[in-house]
């Protein structure tokens, strides 16, 4: 269910990548929603896509409010709002702990991440595509 490599139906583990099969959801579900989409309205409502991450939360809600109804947007909004609640926490974080050393600059470096991931889910919507950032979704209470 993780790489996708046919195994026998009695398998604990896949045999190619080593997956317990209990554990893991099939590829199926894991993709269903970056399959999910109609190429016209990536191409109708790109630039709101794109504008959910460039304009910080203003942008969210222009673009909630400007294709509500956008598979596409709702997925970009989405990874957004993930993407702007982690910026908060670790601001709210480094405001708390300023009188430190070392926060401040682990602190920099975090947002220079955060920073890069918002980047790179700016081109993954240029290019209409719908996959999960990188790095934020691993995060258990923004599932």
């Amino acid at each position: 269910p993780i790489c996708g490599a046919q195994t026998d139906d009695n398998n604990v583990f896949c045999s190619s990548c080593g997956a317990r099969f209990e554990d893991s959801e099939p590829v199926s579900q894991i993709s269903a929603e970056a399959t999910e989409y109609d190429e016209s309205d990536v191409a109708k409502n790109k630039i709101f896509g794109i504008l959910a991450y460039v304009g910080s939360l203003l942008g969210i809600i222009v673009a909630l409010l400007a294709a509500p109804d956008s598979p596409f947007v709702r997925f970009h909004i989405r990874q957004s709002v993930k993407l702007f609640i982690c910026q908060a926490i670790l601001a709210l974080i480094m405001v708390v702990l300023c009188w430190t050393v070392v926060v401040p600059i682990l602190g920099g470096i975090a947002m220079l991440v955060l920073f890069v991931v918002e980047i790179i889910c700016i081109v993954r919507a240029c290019k209409g595509e719908m996959q999960e950032a990188p790095i934020i979704s691993g995060i258990g209470f923004l599932k």
